[in-house]
């Protein structure tokens, strides 16, 4: 018993005494798995039939059954019932409990939380395309490359035999700012960096690229910058060939924001850790 006890006690001030910060992984929600949450000070949309005391309930996709019902509503969980508690993401499975693999993607991921106190078991349904229904912080971040390299896509031309490996182009439901493309051809293996953001004003034939590292150095490139229209405005692309010196660059460094032409587009720091582990990942694939 006083084993146990002394369990508890150094359980509780391990989770009491860790940094929390914003890391919203998106598609990468498996990383989540052995961290710590707690409830987010700012204010977001992540109350709303997200919370469930049984899995039964995660089966639908907004079943009034919810965890600490504000009043009179079947919506929304009172988020005063979550502050001030740290949760560790004991598992993450779909709605029949079983592990979230590749095989159950059509479901949506529901993240198994134990309170370190209480020991109480909550059920979160998580949505990894929107960052505002995400309501914590949470602990350091511990990259498993294993998982992140397995999402590199890889296509081979049947007609010239070229490869070509990709890092995810997707965020959620939005094309992702930063992403690494290699290309083998002939045994030859040539790297682009594609930058991506978006402006308000139409700018054609604009040149120039800016990025800036978090260490407060700057890499410059005169690269032509592409722009599309779209329903909100105006999307700016870059497609930048790499050389060897450049690839050192960016293995070493990691990337804060970048300016396209005029434009400028900051990288959440988790997404650029992200990238350099991505780009890790694919200078290793044939």
């Amino acid at each position: 018993m006083k084993t146990l006890l002394l369990f508890f006690i150094g359980l509780y001030t391990y989770s009491y005494s860790q940094t929390f910060e914003e890391n919203f992984l998106g598609d990468d929600f498996a990383l989540y798995k052995g961290v710590l949450f707690k409830a987010s000070d700012k204010p977001n949309m992540g109350y709303k039939n997200f919370f469930y005391g049984d899995l039964k309930y995660c089966e639908r996709p907004y079943d009034p059954h919810i965890l600490y019902p504000v009043k009179n509503s079947t919506i929304f969980t009172e988020k005063d019932s979550i502050v001030n508690r740290v949760f560790l993401v004991e598992d993450i499975v779909n709605y029949k409990g079983e592990p979230f693999t590749e095989s159950t993607l059509f479901y949506t991921p529901i993240l198994v939380l134990k309170d370190t106190v209480t020991r109480q078991i909550i059920y979160f349904k998580y949505d990894p395309d929107f960052k505002f229904y995400f309501p914590f912080v949470t602990s350091e971040i511990i990259f498993d490359e294993s998982i992140l390299c397995a999402r590199i896509e890889r296509k081979v031309d049947d007609f010239t035999d070229e490869i070509k490996l990709t890092s995810p182009i997707m965020a959620g439901k939005n094309l992702s700012p930063v992403s690494i493309i290699k290309v083998i051809d002939k045994g030859v293996a040539t790297y682009y960096l594609s930058l991506l953001t978006y402006g308000q004003t139409v700018t054609v034939d604009g040149t120039g690229v800016i990025i800036l590292f978090s260490d407060g150095t700057k890499w410059n490139k005169e690269s032509k910058i592409d722009v599309d229209a779209t329903e909100n405005g105006f999307r700016y692309n870059a497609f930048i060939p790499l050389t060897t010196s450049d690839l050192e660059l960016f293995t070493s460094k990691t990337i804060n924001k970048f300016r396209l032409y005029i434009y400028d587009e900051e990288i959440e720091p988790i997404d650029a850790k992200k990238f350099t582990i991505f780009l890790k990942c694919i200078q290793s694939l044939n």
